[in-house]
């Protein structure tokens, strides 16, 4: 599920052992398993930082200083690493606190509902910076990684939601989710209602829309266009992208 990972221990690891040795108490050993915590304890340091400095090498930096990790630490490679970063935390972070939830309901939608409301969550304290991490997302050559995450987060949460397709339909089924996972996100970015009140109504009609759509065979249609007109139109609207 970590998709970034493997790049990263390489950039990094200098700094994941520096960073295991504090951790440990000053301890030797270090397999794979424990670079690979150690960049991703940096990282979550750094997400910690990015309300400040943004979804940038500074934030990187700041996490760093604050762990008194190497200066080839400020080498970390590109932004969007962690971004991708933060997704695969969230997405963890959902599968785990919906594990107790989902026996509680009966239908997929429902379901569905639940753990989109939860994955939405996990982006709330970083609402502010969203939208930069979209913008990065959609430049060139990041869409194919922020394709892989989204096939990664609609295909979990279908799987948490009870669904065990196989066939045409499993395609369709995730592109329309994404779509509304997408669509609802960035409806999040712009959301000032009290509680994002609005927000949890806008991914309610969206749901209904998968089911609709799934029923209708029309998954793959809506995925494209509703996750690019979303998309632009929140970009836009921050002056990342021009009208």
């Amino acid at each position: 599920m970590h998709l970034r990972l493997a790049g990263l221990r390489g950039r990094l690891a200098a700094g994941a052992r520096a960073l295991t040795t504090a951790s440990s108490g000053g301890g030797g050993g270090g397999g794979g398993g424990g670079g690979d915590a150690a960049v991703r304890a940096l990282l979550d340091r750094a997400l910690t930082k990015v309300d400040e400095h943004g979804w940038t090498q500074r934030a990187v930096a700041a996490a760093a200083d604050e762990a008194g990790l190497p200066g080839m630490v400020y080498g970390f490679g590109r932004p969007v690493d962690l971004v991708g970063h933060f997704m695969d935390r969230a997405l963890d972070t959902t599968c785990c606190e919906a594990e107790d939830q989902l026996h509680e309901l009966d239908s997929a939608a429902d379901k569905l509902r639940l753990l989109c409301r939860i994955r939405l969550r996990q982006t709330r304290p970083l609402l502010r910076r969203w939208p930069e991490a979209a913008a990065l997302l959609a430049q060139p050559q990041n869409v194919p990684l922020a394709m892989r995450h989204l096939d990664a987060l609609s295909s979990q949460l279908w799987y948490l939601a009870g669904d065990a397709s196989t066939r045409g339909d499993w395609y369709l089924k995730r592109s329309a989710l994404a779509a509304a996972y997408v669509a609802s996100e960035l409806y999040m970015c712009e959301d000032r209602s009290p509680d994002a009140r609005a927000t949890w109504d806008f991914l309610d009609r969206r749901i209904a829309d998968v089911q609709a759509a799934v029923d209708a065979g029309e998954a793959t249609a809506a995925f494209g266009g509703q996750f690019g007109r979303n998309l632009f139109n929140i970009l836009a609207s921050h002056g990342y992208v021009p009208r």
